[in-house]
């Protein structure tokens, strides 16, 4: 008789089951089928850093190897060194290491970049097998453009420079001449 009991429990349970499931079946799926097939990312999704590109200047970014990033990172993962290059003010970062396994994905640096030049990458699937997979060179893709990009810049300084001159001349002379229709 108990076993009796069991299997009539144990078929009220399947269809039941079943029936949730017929009931849903012309639903839409709430998966993905992965990898064939990518879910969306919110915009808000935190994922890796990247640089990112400047529109004033194609195929660089806006760091100033200030080591802000560098040195507010709870998890220790920002490598920064940085050069001053001949003729130009502001410095320019020589290396610029991440290491993902480190990560935390906090956003600190983010928050603290004074040329908001960090930003995240839509990657949300970095896996490895290497200790070395997690070892991201942010400047790899701005390298071959670096030369350019440091002349273009040194360029600017030389023109901001002319202008704060002439600005700075003309004021000079219409000091001079209020002083001289004064007299």
């Amino acid at each position: 008789m108990g076993r009796i009991k069991e299997i009539a429990k144990g078929a009220r349970s399947l269809i039941g089951s079943m029936g949730v499931t017929l009931k849903h079946l012309k639903d839409e799926p709430v998966t993905v089928e992965y990898p064939a097939e990518r879910a969306p990312i919110s915009p808000l999704q935190r994922n890796a850093i990247r640089l990112i590109e400047k529109e004033e200047t194609p195929g660089s970014h806006n760091c100033i190897a200030c080591l802000q990033c560098e040195k507010i990172c709870p998890s220790n993962c920002i490598s920064i060194t940085g050069y001053r290059p001949e003729g130009l003010a502001m410095k320019r970062p020589e290396t610029f290491d991440l290491n993902f396994a480190l990560c935390s994905e906090c956003g600190l640096c983010l928050d603290v970049c004074p040329t908001a030049t960090l930003g995240y990458t839509k990657v949300y699937d970095k896996a490895g097998y290497t200790r070395a997979d997690f070892f991201h060179d942010l400047l790899e893709e701005y390298r071959e453009t670096e030369e350019q990009v440091v002349e273009h810049l040194r360029e600017a300084d030389r023109r901001k420079k002319a202008e704060r001159e002439a600005k700075r001349k003309a004021e000079a002379e219409a000091k001079a001449k209020e002083a001289g229709d004064a007299q």
